[in-house]
């Protein structure tokens, strides 16, 4: 497990380096770009368990919090709750089938987006015109990336998966 941590960590800070930093504004499409971080937190609570998931949207939320001007925690709290709820519903979806795939990141994606508008409505920061612009596009992207990405995290840990019986 020791070396999962350590693809785990890397898997994230690539993800928020891309995420952050606009040199990979390239990936933007119709202004979206895709949230690979919490892409792999819905791999880690699908594959994992809750507890792994949560404590990966935990880390990566912290860092992206860091790196945005939001308030501490309004990008933590999403990822966390739809980790959470992820990772209960991964020991009831069957793991193998990729036509899971699609279906559970958008959803995953759509409440993540959702929480976050709420919480940023306390903040006066967003409006309901966000759900057509921002989140059901970035859903869709999400959506879409997570095959190849959750195939390639397969193969990453496929020894992991294989050790706890979930391949």
């Amino acid at each position: 497990m020791n070396v999962s941590y350590i693809f785990t960590a890397i898997i994230l800070i690539v993800s928020l380096v891309m995420q952050g930093h606009s040199s990979f504004d390239v990936l933007r499409i119709g202004g979206v770009k895709p949230d690979i971080a919490f892409i792999a937190v819905i791999y880690y609570s699908y594959s994992f368990g809750s507890f792994y998931g949560e404590v990966t949207a935990l880390v990566s939320g912290f860092f992206h919090d860091s790196m945005s001007n939001a308030p501490l925690g309004l990008l933590t709290l999403p990822k966390v709750i739809v980790a959470f709820a992820v990772g209960l519903m991964g020991r009831a979806v069957m793991k193998t089938n990729i036509l899971t795939i699609i279906p559970l990141v958008f959803g995953a994606s759509v409440l993540k987006g959702v929480i976050s508008l709420l919480l940023c409505m306390i903040f006066h920061e967003a409006g309901f015109a966000d759900i057509a612009y921002i989140i059901l596009p970035e859903s869709f992207y999400n959506a879409l990336l997570a095959i190849p990405l959750f195939l390639v995290f397969d193969k990453i840990y496929e020894n992991e998966l294989g050790r706890e019986g979930n391949y």
